[in-house]
C-alpha cells in the first residue's frame, strides 16, 4: 500500500485558492495539457465566490471537508455540505459561494469508475482519499478506514 499525504505535495495556486494534485494517470500526464484520465486532487476555497474551471471531456466528481457551499450548476442551486458527493459534466457551468476545502475527482469521459465515500474495510485494487491522505491498495491489499472516498477503476489505467 503507498500512501500520499498532502505535507508530501506541493500546492499549486488557482484563481480560488491552492490545489493539491494527489494522484493523475498516466503519469507523464499534467492538468495543464489536460491529457489525464483520472486526477484526484483537493483544493482549499479562500474566496466567497469562485468559478470552476472548464473541464470538458470529463465526469467530475466533488464533495467539501470542511464547511458547507451553495453550487450553481448551469443555473440550479445545491447546497452541499461534509462528506455529500455529486456527479456533473466537466463542461458545466459551476459557481461556488462559500469558503471550505474540498475534494474534487476528473474521470476521462468514456472511461468507468465507482466514486463514493466508504466506511470500514475496503479491499483493493481502490484509491482511498482520508484524512489528508491518498492510499493506493493493490489487489490483495485491505484498509479500515472510518470514512474514505474510494476510487474504484473499472478501467486499467
Amino acid at each position: 500500500m503507498k500512501a500520499i499525504r498532502q505535507s508530501d505535495l506541493k500546492a499549486e495556486r488557482w484563481s480560488g485558492g491552492q490545489t493539491w494534485t494527489y494522484y493523475i494517470a498516466p503519469p507523464t500526464a499534467t492538468l495543464k495539457a489536460r491529457d489525464f484520465d483520472l486526477r484526484i486532487s483537493s483544493a482549499s476555497v479562500d474566496i466567497a465566490q469562485s468559478t470552476f474551471s472548464d473541464f470538458t471531456g470529463y465526469t467530475r466528481y466533488f464533495s467539501v471537508l470542511t464547511a458547507p457551499v451553495v453550487l450553481d450548476i448551469n443555473g440550479s442551486k445545491q447546497t452541499i455540505t461534509a462528506r455529500d458527493l455529486i456527479r456533473f459534466d466537466g463542461a458545466d457551468r459551476v459557481t461556488c459561494s462559500g469558503q471550505t476545502r474540498d475534494i474534487n475527482v476528473f474521470v476521462r469521459s468514456g472511461l468507468n469508475a465507482e466514486v463514493s465515500w466508504q466506511c470500514g474495510l475496503i479491499d483493493g485494487p481502490i484509491l482511498a482519499f482520508s484524512d489528508d491522505c491518498l492510499y493506493i491498495l493493490d489487489d490483495a491489499e485491505q484498509l479500515t478506514v472510518d470514512r474514505a472516498l474510494c476510487i474504484r477503476l473499472n478501467d486499467n489505467l
